[in-house]
């Protein structure tokens, strides 16, 4: 009975975290009350709908806006990146064993 307890009681946690994303999500301002005199959506009355060629327009210069990718992105930016991540660590536990062998060598 030991072994399904955790089982079931992180099922339980997780069902109330799902209700708790679920009850915020559906509400417009999550953690703040509305203004008073603000109408919500539901009671706003739409007096326009949205053109189909405004639609397409909008996404057309969206699409336009994005810049094209560099070929030079991985050299320029991803490598030396990626290289200083690798000799802090290498350098951190260099360092981790230096400090363990003072300790060794200066005991309390």
């Amino acid at each position: 009975m030991q072994s399904r307890r955790p089982t079931i009681l992180s099922l339980v946690v997780l069902a109330l975290c799902f209700l708790v994303v679920a009850r915020f999500a559906t509400n417009a301002g999550a953690f703040l009350g509305q203004p008073a005199g603000v109408r919500s959506p539901s009671q706003a009355v739409q007096t326009s709908q949205a053109q189909p060629e405004a639609l397409v327009l909008g996404a057309a210069a969206g699409l336009l806006a994005v810049e094209p990718a560099q070929a030079s992105l991985l050299y320029d930016e991803i490598l030396p990146v990626s290289y200083g991540v690798a000799f802090a660590t290498i350098w951190g536990i260099v360092l981790g064993f230096v400090l363990l062998r003072l300790q060794e060598a200066f005991p309390e």
